[in-house]
């Protein structure tokens, strides 16, 4: 059995039909990476999967349209704290991990962009409480 970590990072790519989401450690190690389909019993798996990852949860998405309106109502209706990473940051910080661009099609959440964007951004990403 794991230790239970006492802070991680989930980015949420999001997407129509699914997302993909990616959790990460404070040394950046990823502990799980996923398709999430875009529905409510699936993103309450997610939720449950992380908050049993570790005590505290930071979430951030990349987009903050309607694509990502379930995982925000559920997200904020379970308490937990979400930012919202926009494009252009998430293009920014590529260069930060050369290679690794925005995502990567042979290993989808790998690239560790546009989730180590939520744990970097800090106070100036607008938040959803």
């Amino acid at each position: 059995m794991s230790t239970k970590h006492q802070r991680i990072w989930v980015g949420i790519d999001a997407g129509k039909g699914h997302h993909w989401a990616a959790v990460i450690d404070g040394e950046g190690d990823r502990l799980l990476s996923r398709k999430v389909l875009n529905d409510e019993e699936a993103i309450l798996a997610l939720i449950a999967a992380a908050l049993a990852i570790a005590d505290e949860v930071r979430w951030a998405v990349d987009i903050s349209s309607r694509t990502s309106s379930p995982s925000l109502v559920l997200l904020l209706a379970h308490g937990q704290p979400v930012v919202y990473i926009p494009g252009k940051t998430v293009n920014r910080m590529s260069g930060a991990y050369r290679g690794e661009g925005k995502t990567d099609r042979r290993t989808p959440g790998s690239s560790p962009t546009s989730h180590g964007c939520g744990r970097t951004s800090g106070q100036s990403s607008p938040r959803w409480r």
